[in-house]
């Protein structure tokens, strides 16, 4: 299994409250884990020798602009810059640290809210009592005591520290920043960049193929991989973003695709013959749900064939786990030819 993505972030950046609204459900969409990691910015740039973007008078210029045309891009709420000065953090990020130790969600949640507070809607968060507010305006479960135990949390302090090393090591120089599989993205922008390469890194198991002939809908939804035997063939795909339901699961409506289209190709392929075959019935029992980032296969099986209809029965798995049963009844086109190697491809001899 893939380590988790780690997201570094810091309170005071303006684009890691971006990045931290977006960050989690980029990777869900993969099948991919985050761990989050505050550190202290000012660190950073000053182990870089570089300097806060608010000192640079042109960059903060055009930092002005882009930073809201961005939260209005992903419907995030946003006051910028606050009327404030930068404010120090130092409170924030020992209190995450402290979250986090036990409960990484709710770290996270409090770190989201306290930037809406303070980018989201330009008020100050600097006190105990501030921090307090921001999380209770946003549903967040952090009390006073909670905040204020961080103060003197020595665990706290040095899983900050350690995230300082860390970040180093990774190669951070401002933030957000984010390293995937070895390699590292920088800036809230730059997660589109980091979806591009979930996406083709994806790994196909040996022996699958791209499966050329497809309609405009599976292409969309696609690609469909085929994995072609003596006298079977298995059809397979990843499942993705695309594919999801309001559930955050695969689909019911597109695995009933996925499954019409490999079940029909399947039996032609065992009977040696390549065409186009009409869907007569499909049934479907849906065993389990599907996750994005699964590799999803349909074994499907030609159970009797007759002069006009071949019936088909299937199971599919998701990373090896039963998903779905389903069988069919597929009319026999009047015109079939016989299939070539292992071309499955009627447009081959149209």
């Amino acid at each position: 299994m893939a380590e988790p993505i780690r997201f570094y972030f810091d309170f005071v950046s303006a684009y890691s409250y971006v990045a931290m609204n977006r960050i989690d459900r980029v990777a869900a969409r993969w099948g991919r884990e985050v761990e989050w990691h505050c550190v202290a910015l000012p660190d950073i740039l000053a182990h870089h020798g570089a300097t806060s973007p608010r000192d640079q008078p042109a960059k903060f210029a055009h930092n002005m602009k882009d930073f809201p045309r961005l939260c209005a891009m992903h419907q995030l709420p946003v006051t910028f810059p606050p009327e404030v000065p930068p404010y120090g953090a130092s409170l924030h990020r020992l209190v995450f640290w402290r979250l986090n130790r036990r409960d990484p969600d709710r770290a996270k949640a409090f770190a989201r809210a306290v930037d809406h507070r303070y980018f989201g809607t330009g008020k100050e968060v600097r006190t105990a009592s501030q921090l307090a507010s921001a999380c209770k305006a946003r549903g967040v479960d952090v009390p006073m005591k909670e905040i204020k135990a961080a103060e003197g949390d020595r665990r706290a302090k040095k899983d900050l520290a350690d995230a300082f090393d860390r970040a180093i090591a990774d190669g951070m120089f401002g933030a957000p920043f984010v390293v995937c599989d070895g390699e590292t993205f920088w800036g809230a922008d730059r997660l589109d960049h980091l979806e591009y390469r979930l996406e083709t890194a994806r790994r196909i198991p040996r022996g699958f193929e791209e499966f050329s002939f497809t309609s405009p809908f599976t292409s969309r939804n696609g690609p469909l991989y085929v994995k072609c035997g003596a006298k079977k063939a298995t059809f397979g795909f990843i499942a993705d973003h695309r594919h999801l339901n309001p559930r955050d699961v695969v689909h019911g409506g597109w695995m009933t695709s996925f499954v019409d289209v490999a079940m029909a190709q399947s039996a032609l392929y065992e009977l040696g013959v390549v065409a186009l075959t009409p869907t007569i019935h499909l049934d479907t029992d849906f065993l389990a749900p599907i996750f994005p980032g699964q590799w999803v296969t349909c074994d499907a099986k030609l159970v009797r064939t007759t002069r006009t209809m071949n019936f088909v029965e299937s199971t599919c798995y998701a990373d090896g786990e039963p998903v779905l049963r389903a069988s069919a009844i597929y009319r026999k086109p009047r015109e079939m030819k016989k299939r070539v190697g292992k071309n499955l491809s009627p447009t081959q001899w149209e």
